[in-house]
């Protein structure tokens, strides 16, 4: 009896407890996910065991990081240890023991659940968006009918992860409903002029539901594989990173005032103006050679001639170990940015239908241009290309036609509210963090960045 029926109950109640100490160790995590303090943390773990121990009895101990184990000091990970005694029946009747001191551990934390990831798109519910003609490379296009979109004759190879936080409907890797409804619109859809027009990636995690879930594949070519609709939104990854100011990046940001630029140069034969890193109303560059010198360029008007702040036409424009950041704040200062330091993690909001002309327009391939980033290991602006003032929600537009010679991109396009429209062939060792996103490809297109951003992180019991 006593070994039948107390040793029973040892058994019972350990499991319990054990259960008890796993749903803690995930609550503990689940905190740490969405970058809450460790106190706070710690407290929503011993508030859950509370709310579970129906028996009152038990002390729980939760340690953020571990303190043993295969992720001891890990501060992405939680640590929960409970111990109860449990009375003994007949151990106490034949005088062995009165109870059994029982304890278990469990410790759950954030994991990657992705590939490194090569496209964020962030905005979980934009406003309907339209793209109005500014030049005759960018004609205007209709609203978008995704959070990201692809459109065109090719395919769409991205050697990466794409994470999607928009929530519009669609059907998720079984078929199902997903998101805010069957749509129209979709978090992510495919409208394909030709059956070939599809996206490959490693990974596909979408908030909401894509348009149709044959259209998405892993490098196997599996679709049930790579596709995973209703995730948890990602955080941005590149939310830490500030505006461009001489005081965190004095080695590359300095404060020359060059007004605005407009520059229609001979093509080929003429001699190259060289520009200088600093602040500019516009560069507005028709035709001819530009040298862009290396370092940051803030842009924060816009050409009374176009109407954008960026723009780079039929010239061969060499920009190697550059930034550019666009703002539609007129006033900023790389000494005092002012309202685009306070934009942070908050949402511009959305009022009414959205008619935008672009910020920027880039046509990449004419004349053999060349554009790679900042290459400044230690600052945060290292690897990074374009920077959109973060509640700048204007158009980027890029387009690869390859008429004069291949041009080439690379490094990381930001745009965090912002719209990014990517239109061509070929391939783009590019990173992109944008609101929304619409790639049109003319020819099969490969996004392939050198290196990643972050993966999707999600909540796993590892202990």
């Amino acid at each position: 009896m006593l070994l039948v029926f107390d040793g029973s109950r040892v058994t019972v109640e350990s499991r319990s407890l054990q259960h008890m100490a796993d749903a803690a160790a995930l609550v503990a995590a689940d905190e740490l996910y969405r970058a809450v303090s460790t106190s706070t943390a710690i407290t929503a773990a011993e508030a859950n065991f509370l709310t579970n121990d129906d028996l009152a009895n038990g002390a729980v101990q939760v340690n953020i990081p571990p303190t043993s184990g295969e992720f001891a000091g890990s501060s992405r990970h939680a640590e929960v240890i409970i111990s109860r005694p449990l009375d003994n029946y007949f151990g106490g009747i034949f005088q062995l023991a009165d109870d059994t001191p029982l304890s278990v551990r469990a410790v759950a934390g954030i994991e990657p659940a992705t590939d490194g990831a090569a496209i964020v798109v962030l905005d979980e519910d934009p406003p309907p968006l339209k793209l109005l003609q500014a030049l005759p490379i960018v004609p205007s296009l209709p609203t978008l009918i995704a959070g990201f979109e692809i459109l065109g004759l090719g395919r769409v190879t991205i050697d990466g992860a794409v994470l999607v936080n928009n929530t519009w409907g669609g059907e998720d890797e079984l078929g199902l409903p997903a998101g805010q409804s069957m749509g129209p619109p979709y978090a992510v859809a495919c409208t394909p002029i030709l059956p070939l027009s599809k996206l490959q990636a490693t990974d596909l995690r979408v908030a909401g539901g894509v348009d149709r879930r044959q259209n998405y594949r892993g490098f196997d070519g599996d679709y049930s594989t790579v596709l995973r609709a209703g995730s948890r939104p990602v955080p941005d990854p590149l939310r830490e990173v500030p505006p461009p100011t001489a005081s965190v990046d004095p080695a590359n940001i300095v404060d020359d005032y060059y007004g605005g630029q407009t520059i229609v140069g001979l093509p080929l034969i003429g001699p190259p103006v060289v520009l200088k890193p600093g602040v500019y109303e516009w560069i507005n560059i028709v035709t001819g050679n530009v040298v862009f010198e290396p370092g940051v360029y803030v842009i924060r008007s816009k050409s009374p001639l176009t109407q954008l702040s960026l723009t780079m036409l039929a010239a061969n424009v060499q920009a190697q170990g550059v930034m550019f950041y666009i703002t539609d704040n007129n006033s900023y200062s790389v000494n005092s940015p002012g309202v685009d330091a306070t934009d942070g993690d908050t949402h511009p909001g959305n009022v009414g239908a959205l008619e935008l002309l672009p910020s920027t327009v880039i046509n990449i391939g004419i004349l053999g241009s060349s554009y790679s980033p900042l290459n400044s290991p230690g600052s945060p602006y290292d690897g990074m290309m374009i920077y959109q003032r973060r509640h700048d929600r204007r158009p980027i537009v890029l387009v690869q036609e390859n008429l004069l010679g291949p041009g080439t991109i690379s490094g990381t396009l930001y745009s965090k509210w912002g719209h990014l429209l990517l239109a061509g062939k070929g391939t783009f060792d590019t990173r992109i963090v944008t609101g929304t996103l619409r790639i049109i490809a003319l020819l099969d297109v490969d996004i392939a960045p050198t290196w990643k951003l972050d993966p999707a992180f999600e909540v796993y019991l590892v202990e």
